[in-house]
């Protein structure tokens, strides 16, 4: 019987030495827009009938000095090219529910806990996407939630508290957001821009600009931040003036990317404006949590995406630039490709589109896109 792999252990694998290999018969289509990517994983993309075909020359190809999991849509296919590749006397494994498993698959990432404060990232690695829950005393407010919700439910029941709010930072593109639905399950209060939800239908919260939350002990000083640019409302989360979840503001390794909803260079004299505001009101020592990671680069020695302000300014070359024809001109230039089905996504995160959970996997299959390419 073939060995399967969950999506935490692998994981888990491709994060330490000695790594993986992966062997992904997905069409070359879908794999080189989406694979499984890790700090010690060689991957390899290999039809099944190639590979059942290759026979013993797969040897050739394929190296054996590692553990091999193979990979496919939902993990079927990836069954039988196991069972060829353990015929030419490689170890192998299939990764359990295939790249379906890999996109709903969250690692969690302690940050802080203190006597009157607990701040975890929630790490998407599929996707790229960072969420946060934040806890003081009995209550939690969650921000910037993903589409499964048993994930935060679950982890908010294991610490013995209730969820006070849910929070997006801004009109996700990338991805669909559980923000509204997870409200909607606990009774937690849902905020959000006002002008990030234009002709919604969703009941919200309209979430100004420097409104401070209450929650657990009071003890907080939890805080909303406009910093417009990627959209035009994205708002961050100040906490204790130490750390901000920046949303797609701020990356480790970049700046939002201020074309996703039009008016590309509106946006990015908008998105000048807030990076000027932030280094005249942060602090180098603010530790900035963002929405998103592109690469396993940005992964610390602490095991999280996160980086001082300081350091980020330091490494991220627009955030120096002083200039606001310089900036928006740079800007502009390194957009990159835009995040596959943004414009669907959007509606369904603003309410006026509904689809059903397998439509919404697959239309949230590909990379984080969100980001400035960071030049300089």
């Amino acid at each position: 019987m073939t060995k399967s792999i969950t999506a935490k252990t692998l994981y888990e694998a491709i994060q330490t030495l000695p790594g993986i290999t992966i062997v992904d018969v997905r069409p070359t289509r879908a794999y080189e827009k989406w694979k499984i990517e890790g700090k010690y994983v060689t991957s390899f993309n290999l039809q099944f009938l190639d590979l059942k075909q290759m026979g013993e020359k797969v040897q050739e190809v394929i190296p054996s000095d590692l553990p091999i999991v193979t990979v496919c849509e939902q993990g079927h296919l990836a069954v039988k090219a196991a069972d060829v590749l353990a015929s030419q006397g490689y170890e192998v494994t299939v990764l359990k529910g295939g790249m379906e498993a890999w996109s709903s698959f969250y690692e969690t990432r302690e940050i802080v806990s203190n006597e009157h404060l607990q701040l975890y990232q929630i790490i998407r690695p599929a996707k790229g996407c960072l969420s946060y829950i934040v806890i003081s005393r009995d209550e939690a407010v969650i921000v910037d939630p993903s589409r499964h919700l048993e994930f935060y439910k679950q982890f908010v029941a294991e610490k013995g508290v209730t969820i006070r709010h849910i929070m997006d930072t801004h009109l996700h593109a990338d991805h669909i957001s559980g923000g509204y639905q997870l409200a909607d399950e606990t009774g937690a209060d849902y905020w959000i821009a006002a002008e990030e939800m234009h002709s919604s239908v969703k009941p919200y919260q309209a979430l100004p600009d420097r409104k401070e939350l209450l929650f657990g002990d009071g003890k907080l000083h939890f805080m909303s931040y406009f910093t417009p640019g990627h959209t035009v409302a994205s708002t961050s989360i100040l906490i204790d003036n130490q750390y901000l979840l920046s949303g797609d503001t701020i990356f480790v390794n970049g700046i939002g990317r201020p074309d996703l909803k039009g008016q590309a260079t509106v946006m990015a004299n908008k998105m000048f404006e807030t990076i000027q505001r932030l280094n005249k009101d942060l602090s180098g020592e603010c530790l900035i949590l963002p929405g998103h990671y592109a690469s396993q680069e940005e992964i610390n020695e602490q095991g999280f995406i996160g980086a001082t302000y300081g350091d980020i300014q330091q490494c991220v070359h627009l955030l120096q630039v002083n200039d606001r024809q310089v900036f928006v001109a740079e800007t502009l230039q390194n957009l990159g490709d835009t995040p596959p089905n943004f414009e669907k996504i959007t509606k369904i995160n603003q309410g006026t589109v509904v689809v059903d959970a397998k439509e919404q996997s697959i239309l949230e299959n590909g990379p984080n896109l969100c980001a400035v390419s960071n030049v300089g």
